[in-house]
């Protein structure tokens, strides 16, 4: 199923990837990024980097990144769509049944 660009755009500007990671890891604040201890693999030292400026994260120590959707997917071993559906349900969303869009 091919989801419209707009949908994207609008799931992932209501799913804030910081008030999502900050869910599962606990991050601090440096300047402009936040910080935290990689949840997809064992660290002492954090390597894992949230930057809100882009919604994006990178773990230094893994190479682990990506944005919302992939930070679900993963963090939940969901496929892509699961993990939009996921994202959609967190903040009240329909995602689009597969004939639903418009042709016109």
């Amino acid at each position: 199923m091919r989801l419209s660009d707009n949908f994207l755009l609008e799931l992932k500007s209501r799913n804030d990837i910081e008030s999502v990671i900050s869910s599962y890891v606990t991050l601090k604040r440096s300047g402009r990024i936040l910080k935290g201890l990689c949840p997809f693999h064992g660290e002492k030292t954090p390597s894992f980097t949230v930057y809100p400026d882009t919604q994006s994260y990178y773990c230094f120590g893994c190479g682990s990144g990506g944005d919302v959707v992939t930070f679900i997917k993963n963090i939940e071993n969901l496929d892509y769509l699961d993990a939009v559906k996921f994202l959609a349900d967190r903040v009240g969303m329909d995602v689009p049944e597969e004939n639903s869009y418009d042709n016109s």
